[in-house]
C-alpha cells in the first residue's frame, strides 16, 4: 500500500499544475496571498479611521496569512479528493490501487504543497520585513494544521461518495467552501462578530481549530470563548467513520465505473 501511495503522490504531483507547470505555480501561491494583500490593504485603510480593529501586537498581515493559508490548504484537500475518483479511473484496473490510496495521495501533496508556502511566506515576510513571524506555540500550530488536514480528507472522503453517485447534490457540494470561509473566522476576527453568530458559528468545527491556531501563534490573542481540540477530534472522528463506513460498501462500485 505504501509503494501504491509513494507512486500515486508522485504522479499526482507531476499532473496537478496542468501543462503549463509555471502558470500553476504561480496560481496556487498567487490565489491565497492575492486575498492577504487585497484584506490588508482594506484593513489597513479602516484601521487608520478606526484603531480597534486588531489588537496590539498582531498585525493584519500575519492575521490572514495564519487563516486564509491553512484554509486554503483544507479546501483544496476536499475539491482534489471530490474528483479523484474520475481522475484515476484508468488507474484502477491495476489491482492494488484503490480509490482510497487515491485519496491519501491527493491529502499528502496537497498538505506538502500549502505547508511549504506557509513556511515559506513565514521566512520571506520575517526575513526581509523583520515581522515577528514565530509561532508562540509550534508544536499546538503544527498539530491544528495536522487537523485541518484531517479535516479535509474526511470531508472530501465523503463529498467524494457523494459526488460519484448523487449528481444532482454536486453544485450543493460546490458551495461549502462558502459556508465554511464565512463561518470559521477566516477573514473576520471573532471579536468583531456578534455574540448571537458566535454562537451558531461555534458548533462548526473549523472555527474551533482557527481560534486555537491563532491563539497558539500570536501572544495575547484574545479568544472570546471556550474553545477546545476535543470538539473538533469528535467532530472528525464522526465524519470520518461516515465517510469510511459508505467507502467500504461501496468500494467495488466506485473502481467499477472503469469498465463502463
Amino acid at each position: 500500500m505504501l509503494n501504491v501511495i509513494y507512486a500515486l503522490f508522485f504522479r499526482e504531483l507531476k499532473t496537478r499544475f496542468g501543462r503549463n507547470r509555471h502558470l500553476g505555480y504561480i496560481w496556487v501561491v498567487g490565489e491565497p496571498m492575492s486575498v492577504v494583500l487585497t484584506i490588508t490593504a482594506i484593513v489597513t485603510i479602516i484601521r487608520q479611521y478606526h484603531n480597534q480593529v486588531m489588537p496590539e501586537g498582531i498585525s493584519i498581515f500575519m492575521f490572514l496569512v495564519s487563516g486564509i493559508v491553512p484554509y486554503f490548504m483544507f479546501r483544496t484537500i476536499v475539491t482534489q479528493l471530490m474528483g479523484g475518483i474520475a481522475g484515476n479511473l484508468g488507474l484502477f484496473s491495476y489491482k492494488p490501487v484503490k480509490p482510497i490510496h487515491v485519496f491519501i495521495a491527493r491529502t499528502l501533496l496537497e498538505f506538502c504543497i500549502y505547508f511549504t508556502i506557509f513556511v515559506s511566506v513565514l521566512f520571506v515576510v520575517g526575513w526581509f520585513f523583520r515581522i515577528d513571524v514565530i509561532p508562540r506555540h509550534i508544536l499546538e500550530v503544527l498539530f491544528c494544521i495536522f487537523l485541518l488536514m484531517c479535516a479535509g480528507f474526511c470531508l472530501g472522503l465523503c463529498f467524494a461518495i457523494v459526488w460519484h453517485f448523487f449528481e444532482p447534490l454536486r453544485t450543493l457540494l460546490n458551495y461549502f467552501s462558502i459556508i465554511f470561509y464565512w463561518t470559521s473566522g477566516i477573514i473576520f476576527p471573532t471579536w468583531l462578530m456578534p455574540q448571537s453568530l458566535l454562537d451558531i458559528f461555534y458548533f462548526n468545527p473549523l472555527l474551533h481549530i482557527m481560534e486555537l491556531l491563532r491563539y497558539n501563534f500570536f501572544d495575547y490573542y484574545p479568544l472570546q470563548d471556550e474553545y477546545s481540540f476535543i470538539y473538533p477530534i469528535c467532530c472528525l472522528a464522526i465524519v470520518l467513520f461516515i465517510g469510511l463506513f459508505f467507502y467500504y460498501y461501496n468500494r467495488q462500485a466506485l473502481t467499477a465505473a472503469r469498465r463502463l
